[in-house]
């Protein structure tokens, strides 16, 4: 069963997922440098190094996160164009505007998504 989205509220979802695509797109851009390989340091101590290599862990986690969601994002312009976004598409029962707010590219309602991780 499809639940259509009034006309302001599709057009207003495709615009803060467009928003939220820009953002993401961009801290990729600007975190490019940091990803990139620690490089040896003469004068570095091991704990320092180790540092720095949790850190880029933990940034590389975050970029992959990052990557995720634009690829959810892209996934979810295409929901609008076929007329499905705001549909679970576990269920097919209307996704909460509130989660589509706070979640512009989510696809699964939160009983959904709540049973998926529970398993």
């Amino acid at each position: 069963m499809t639940h259509a989205l009034d006309e302001p509220t599709r057009l207003a979802m495709r615009e803060a997922l467009q928003d939220l695509a820009e953002r993401l797109s961009s801290l990729l851009t600007n975190t490019e440098s940091a990803a990139q390989q620690v490089p040896l340091k003469e004068n570095a101590s091991r704990l320092s190094r180790m540092d720095e290599m949790h850190n880029q862990s933990i940034l590389r986690a975050n970029r992959t996160v990052t990557r995720n969601r634009l690829m959810a994002i892209q996934k979810a312009f295409g929901r609008i164009e076929d007329g499905s976004y705001g549909t679970c598409l576990e269920c097919l029962e209307a996704i909460a505007l509130p989660r589509l707010k706070a979640y512009p590219e989510a696809s699964l309602c939160l009983a959904c998504k709540a049973a998926g991780e529970a398993t």
